[in-house]
């Protein structure tokens, strides 16, 4: 099964196993939230899950290829192929176990789909409400030879939600950005959306922020160049590099928290999750925290795992940050594809609490 990255040059259980600093809190398995992830229909198995906190107490989950309405109830698995490129499903708030999946109305049925050729399709990343439309920057990709194999058309689309029925109204194509994939997470600030992005380095990515007004997405961008803000892209600037491709940047009370996940593309390689701070949305990040160790272990064998994207809307009064991080199988160490079958539990999200503290952003 897939995932080929796409750049390469209130429940305490499975405490993280690394002894915490000055007898702060420890990072623990939210298995309530992992559960809501559980369901039986609409979208029952999914990967990415970066959410979009809506003006009407919803929270909207961007995912890419995932699994519909497929649950075997006898059994209680899935095909070991997913149906659709991509799903968005909406949760309250207030009560994650309330949801809706959202679909689109080709075949498959994928949420965003420009043309009726299925060898193209978009991969959503994060994304935000502006007024009575939800914008979600996008990843076109054509598949090419046999599965899994894939490459990128075009990481700079954008596509247009209206609020608050939740239907596309369009997609739009920025201008060229440098190579920069642009859209791993995003926030407003002081009247700007900061957007970041990365680029394949040769070993890893670089790191990149840029940001443009809020009311206009379609302004000039302007890129952090070191020193100022140019709008000229080929001045940009990385402000981290890491040898992983999963990065995620958030302000948690006046820090700048940075997000990201070890390097893994199959079974027993990368199993943590790190944070670093700054008091700037351009770093310099420091204060690095191992804050999780993936337990999510098969007879021993740890999952191929990726991303860790924050969801600050779901607090639990805590002073702790929901982040949730992807499974995908545990390649060649353990067959879960059976008869065609698999167990959807390989292919799930899963949710922690981090303490404020153990990240130093109290």
């Amino acid at each position: 099964m897939k995932k080929t990255p796409l750049i390469l040059s209130g429940i305490l259980i499975g405490m993280f196993s690394c002894a915490p600093e000055n007898n702060a809190p420890l990072t623990y398995k939210d298995q309530t939230f992992t559960d809501y992830f559980k369901r039986t229909s609409g979208v029952v198995a999914m990967d990415g899950g970066y959410s979009i906190p809506l003006s009407d107490g919803r929270s909207l989950f961007t995912y890419s290829d995932s699994y519909i309405d497929n649950y075997n109830f006898t059994t209680h698995t899935v095909p070991c192929l997913f149906q659709v490129r991509n799903a968005v499903q909406t949760y309250t708030i207030a009560d994650p176990s309330q949801q809706t999946t959202l679909l689109g109305s080709g075949s498959p049925a994928s949420f965003f789909q420009v043309g009726a050729d299925n060898n193209y399709w978009f991969w959503p990343q994060h994304g935000y409400q502006q007024n009575d439309t939800v914008y979600v920057f996008m990843q076109r990709l054509h598949g090419i030879g046999t599965a899994p194999f894939f490459e990128v058309i075009d990481s700079n689309y954008v596509a247009k939600i209206h609020f608050p029925d939740l239907t596309v109204s369009g997609y739009s194509l920025l201008p060229s950005k440098n190579g920069i994939v642009f859209g791993t997470s995003v926030f407003k600030e002081g009247g700007y959306y900061y957007v970041y992005g990365i680029k394949g380095n040769g070993f890893g990515n670089d790191l990149f922020v840029a940001r443009y007004p809020e009311n206009n997405i379609y302004a000039s961008w302007e890129y952090y160049d070191g020193g100022s803000w140019s709008t000229n892209v080929n001045n940009a600037t990385s402000i981290y590099d890491e040898f992983t491709y999963s990065f995620y940047c958030i302000k948690v009370n006046s820090k700048y928290l940075l997000i990201t996940a070890e390097f893994s593309v199959g079974c027993n390689q990368g199993k943590t999750i790190y944070t670093q701070t700054s008091t700037s949305p351009y770093g310099p990040f420091t204060n690095r925290k191992e804050v999780w160790e993936v337990d999510d272990t098969l007879n021993g064998n740890y999952p191929f795992f990726y991303f860790g994207l924050a969801h600050p809307e779901f607090t639990n009064g805590n002073n702790e940050l929901l982040i949730t991080y992807c499974i995908n199988g545990y390649g060649t160490c353990e067959n879960t594809c059976i008869s065609g079958q698999m167990d959807p539990n390989v292919y799930r999200p899963k949710a922690i609490r981090v303490p404020y503290s153990l990240m130093g952003v109290e």
